[in-house]
């Protein structure tokens, strides 16, 4: 029976974009194998680390690989192809081993060639290579926007038609229980009304525009701002916001838990994320499917992402930004209204979707059997 493998790497990291979408598309993957049964020819493992966290799979054989010393870097580019050798892998979380030819390759954006500045030196110097590398030795490359693409292809130097779109689902904030006493632990009060900024500090989300924005309305109606995230000084150069509380009505959480991101988007007076670059824009989604009006930069992947449904501002002008923030917060009919916009472009989008295209990909570049979803 012939094996296919997908690569863990995931599973011992932190949770941020890339991680969510390799977990939620192993997961709706899974849960399409196990409801087809038909896809018998083939063996799927999931291949993890000894030192991360086994996710709880039906179809999907959870593997480990590997020894528990050495760091992840290692375990990629050493010991994971030694336990795949011969068989397809699948890598979605943006790496993938340099020196294996023959793989599936999810690759979010080309941030790393479009603003090199907002990365450290050895992260654009890898990246950029590995990027390289695969577009000559992917038996597939997969990415989540026709955004990204485009400009995956004009970097690489291939041919659209040679990447893949599969798009991010929306919907893993669903099943779990909004955890409301997160307001409470924050200070926030119920009459207070406040603005929520999530992603990592890097210079690509323009977190000081959005500070500089802020300030600029904070007396009106008593509104805070509340910085969602952490951030990894071994990818992100600082952008001036690396996660220290800010000073005034500003509140920097860290990383919080899904409950308590949940609650925060449903209470909150909207998401404000004026990205400079996006390979997609998951936050926005999430928002969106919780309630949470979004405020958005009219550029990269976000009006392909939240279509009709969101407040653009052109991200390089701190008034703009502050202006629809003003609205959002005077205009309980806008709000009303980009709330029910944003819940009908936010079901457009799941992960069963996702794993559905990501499987009709392989087929369609003859990597898993014609007769499998």
């Amino acid at each position: 029976m012939r094996t296919i493998y997908i690569n863990g790497k995931f599973t011992a990291q932190p949770t941020t974009g890339v991680q969510r979408v390799a977990g939620c598309l192993v997961a709706a993957l899974d849960d399409a194998l196990v409801e087809q049964p038909r896809c018998t020819e083939a063996r799927w493992v999931l291949l993890c680390p000894a030192f991360g966290l086994k996710p709880d799979l039906r179809r999907i054989e959870v593997r480990v690989a590997g020894p528990r010393w050495g760091g992840l870097a290692l375990w990629e580019q050493v010991f994971l192809p030694l336990a795949c050798r011969g068989s397809l892998l699948i890598c979605l979380s943006g790496s993938a081993p340099a020196a294996q030819s023959g793989l599936v390759c999810m690759l979010h954006d080309a941030a790393v060639f479009d603003t090199p500045q907002a990365y450290t030196r050895v992260f654009v110097a890898w990246y950029r290579f590995l990027f390289k590398r695969l577009a000559r030795t992917a038996a597939l490359i997969v990415t989540v926007s026709e955004h990204s693409r485009q400009r995956l292809a004009h970097w690489l130097k291939v041919s659209p038609s040679r990447i893949a779109v599969v798009p991010n689902g929306a919907d893993h904030l669903h099943a779990c229980e909004a955890d409301s006493t997160v307001l409470a632990r924050l200070g926030l009060q119920k009459s207070a009304p406040y603005f929520l900024v999530v992603g990592s500090p890097s210079a690509n989300k323009n977190h000081g525009a959005i500070v500089q924005a802020f300030e600029a309305i904070a007396d009106d109606h008593g509104a805070w701002l509340v910085l969602v995230g952490g951030g990894n000084p071994s990818v992100f150069r600082s952008a001036g916001h690396d996660g220290q509380a800010p000073a005034g009505k500003q509140i920097s959480t860290g990383r919080v838990t899904d409950q308590e991101l949940k609650a925060l988007y449903a209470n909150a007076v909207a998401l404000v994320f004026p990205s400079r670059v996006e390979g997609f824009g998951l936050p926005p989604l999430e928002a969106m499917w919780c309630g949470c009006p979004v405020i958005a930069s009219d550029r990269a992947a976000l009006p392909e992402v939240c279509g009709d449904a969101a407040l653009y501002v052109d991200g390089d002008r701190v008034d703009d930004i502050a202006a629809a923030m003003r609205r959002t917060l005077e205009d309980p009919d806008l709000r009303q209204r980009l709330r029910d916009s944003g819940r009908r472009r936010a079901r457009l989008f799941t992960w069963r979707d996702s794993a559905s295209a990501l499987l009709t990909q392989l087929a369609g570049a003859q990597l898993v059997d014609a007769g499998q979803p």
